[in-house]
């Protein structure tokens, strides 16, 4: 024990006493710096999203796109599609990340009249999610679901899109 408090003194530059208070700061200092990250991570996805614009189709009065976003989180991730699906107007937005590699995150932006046509975003990305070992839902109109395995990721948005295209005619 008398090893393991000298070599933290030594590590932490501090006296036994201070110990706590040096790993309490460590830990406050590190939760912050990831919060920017994050923050940093999603103004990075929501510039790279105006250059997804040129990457919806079109099917009939409406636009579909659906896309992979490099290491997005969550919220980000939902950030993106909400925008996108806003600036596209009528239209069907599903973007997917691995943000680690045994995560897996979807999120699925409907607009009313995607709606109107039987398409709801929390049954949609619920039914996608399977696909990589997880599961979700939400809203008809935006939806969030997660998964285990990366690796299917390109298959899921592939079979999201086929979907949209078919449902969308």
């Amino acid at each position: 024990r008398d090893k393991v408090v000298k070599d933290l003194c030594d590590r932490f530059k501090a006296q036994p006493e201070e110990l706590p208070e040096r790993i309490s700061n460590l830990q406050q200092e590190l939760k912050a710096t990831n919060k920017q990250l994050d923050a940093l991570k999603q103004q990075l996805a929501l510039a790279k999203s105006d250059q997804l614009l040129a990457e919806a189709k079109s099917v009939g009065e409406f636009k579909v796109l659906v896309a992979k976003m490099e290491g997005v989180e969550p919220e980000g991730l939902k950030s993106v599609a909400q925008q996108l699906q806003q600036k596209l107007g009528e239209s069907a937005v599903v973007l997917g990340s691995v943000p680690s590699p045994d995560k897996v995150s979807l999120v699925a932006a409907f607009s009313k009249g995607v709606n109107q046509k039987g398409l709801q975003a929390g049954k949609f990305i619920g039914a996608i999610a399977k696909l990589c070992g997880g599961g979700g839902g939400g809203r008809p109109n935006l939806a969030q679901a997660g998964g285990k395995d990366g690796s299917k990721l390109g298959q899921a948005l592939d079979r999201a899109l086929q979907q949209l295209l078919e449902g969308l005619q």
